[in-house]
């Protein structure tokens, strides 16, 4: 049977911020994971057929469920970015409200962990699959499991690789350590960082079409599973963030966009519909994280209410007043949709009688959309405008202003290129607030540095005049380096 090395990780209720506790059941990294073999040391399949694949391969599903997806996500993104305030008060939150966070913040130790036990739990899925008997499963169902599981990887390394960097990546099964074969396996189990070119290799190669795509479902409304749709709208996000921005290859960005629209999804006609917690799976998500009431997501209890609708505590990602100011009030529909204004019992950084709420997670069984067509469409527009085809870009940015309440050629098509990127920015920024993508839009386009030092706290003040840009990338988390001395810092930590 095998031995899978895991970390738990446990956090308090939010009110009393959250704060990670590490229960090892061994001393090697989370990442990590044995299986015992025959006394030769060769390795067998766990699973004993077809349905044991797809319940571990519903574990790692589930790892979408995580602290990472219900709200590490925004303090990244949001927080992190001119989108929002922290909200809360807690130290480890503020250090990354203010671009100050340090390799012994917990929270950066929890994301890691998460992400490489995200990333495991698909490698396990994988490498048992290969191993499974003939008469076990087919072929076919071999194939499936294993291109869902791929894409569940490639998504963790995706976030992993924008945020840190290189990284220690474990892609095989190790078998039993003993003393014969410790020297062997102990660098498996304790790697060094690959390169960020390395780990977008391994990206690439789990997306690939031939290999991975061809066997993943079709299909034209959003779902929690890996589709084709999902898979190239993965693929145009790695194409549009690989390597220097110079040397992209934003062809590609389009065409895996391309591929991603012909799967058959559509803009719903109203853009609330979108957060409507009964509306699942519409035609505009791609892919989407499902919540019932029985089985509810958390997110929206700290970020906007408890169940009664009443708050009582500080909220998480307060929008900021840079933020509300690019809003147009009284055009743009989405404005409503995406912030919710009501009385709170504090004044942090607004009156107490009236304080925005980020207001896309409304209720406890509200689905969280990781992907949806704007996004690929806008991706596809900031790769136009990267190739000079600018009117084409803009025609797209049209039609998504369209829906939010401005008229269908509210832009001038014929704007300059370097316009065109900033349109293209301060679209995205609106449309896709409190959806996970600001920072790494501000990564993507060499950004961030430009934009937040102009950023102003809630007095109007500038927060960031000093920003340098080792602040691109967070640290690794102290303690896996002090576990793991093949592990490197990343500069200026």
């Amino acid at each position: 049977m095998k031995k899978l090395i895991i970390r738990t990780i446990c956090f308090t209720l939010p009110w009393l911020g959250f704060s990670a506790c590490n229960d090892f059941l061994d001393e090697r990294p989370q990442s990590d994971f044995t299986q015992e073999g025959s006394e030769a040391g060769a390795l067998v399949s766990e699973y004993l057929s077809i349905s044991d694949a797809q319940a571990e391969l519903q574990g790692a599903y589930n790892s979408f469920k995580n602290d990472i997806y219900q709200l590490e996500n925004y303090t990244i993104n949001d927080i992190q970015s001119d989108n929002c305030y922290a909200g809360s008060d807690g130290v480890y939150d503020i250090e990354e409200d203010l671009l100050k966070i340090t390799a012994t913040n917990y929270k950066v130790s929890l994301v890691w962990s998460q992400y490489l036990a995200m990333a495991g739990s698909a490698t396990n899925v994988i490498e048992n699959v290969k191993l499974m008997t003939p008469e076990s499963a087919t072929e076919a169902e071999k194939n499936k499991v294993m291109a869902e599981a791929k894409f569940i990887r490639a998504w963790a390394y995706f976030d992993m690789v924008r945020l840190w960097g290189g990284l220690p990546m474990v892609l095989q099964l190790i078998p039993t350590i003993t003393a014969d074969n410790l020297d062997t396996w102990y660098p498996v189990m304790y790697p060094a960082r690959s390169t960020e070119d390395e780990v977008y290799k391994q990206i690439l190669e789990d997306l690939d079409e031939e290999g991975t795509i061809q066997y993943l479902d079709s299909k034209s409304v959003g779902a929690f599973q890996a589709t084709k749709g999902a898979a190239y709208g993965l693929l145009s996000k790695v194409w549009a963030t690989m390597g220097p921005k110079e040397s992209r290859d934003y062809n590609k960005v389009v065409e895996y966009a391309d591929k991603t629209i012909a799967e058959g999804y559509q803009l719903v006609s109203n853009f609330d519909d979108l957060w409507n917690p009964d509306n699942k799976f519409t035609t505009e998500s791609i892919f989407e994280v499902y919540y019932t009431a029985d089985s509810p997501n958390w997110a929206y209890w700290c970020l906007l209410k408890e169940d009664d609708g009443s708050v009582t505590w500080r909220r998480y990602c307060t929008p900021t007043h840079d933020l509300l100011a690019k809003f147009d009030t009284e055009k743009d529909v989405r404005y409503t949709s995406s912030i919710l204004w009501k009385e709170a019992p504090y004044d942090t950084y607004f009156p107490a009688d009236n304080y925005p709420f980020s207001y896309k997670i409304r209720e406890k069984n509200s689905d969280i959309i990781l992907m949806r067509l704007a996004d690929i469409l806008l991706m596809k527009a900031e790769a136009l405008v990267e190739l000079n085809q600018v009117s084409d870009a803009i025609v797209i940015v049209n039609r998504i202003r369209e829906r939010a309440g401005f008229g269908p050629s509210s832009l001038d098509v014929n704007m300059s290129q370097a316009d065109a990127r900033l349109a293209v920015e301060n679209e995205r920024q609106l449309e896709l607030y409190m959806e996970a993508q600001r920072w790494y839009d501000l990564l993507r386009n060499d950004r961030m540095l430009d934009v937040m030092r102009k950023h102003k706290d809630e007095k109007g003040q500038y927060i960031f005049s000093d920003l340098q840009s080792f602040r691109e990338k967070w640290p690794v988390p102290q303690e896996e380096i002090d576990k793991n001395n093949n592990l490197t810092q990343n500069e200026g930590y």
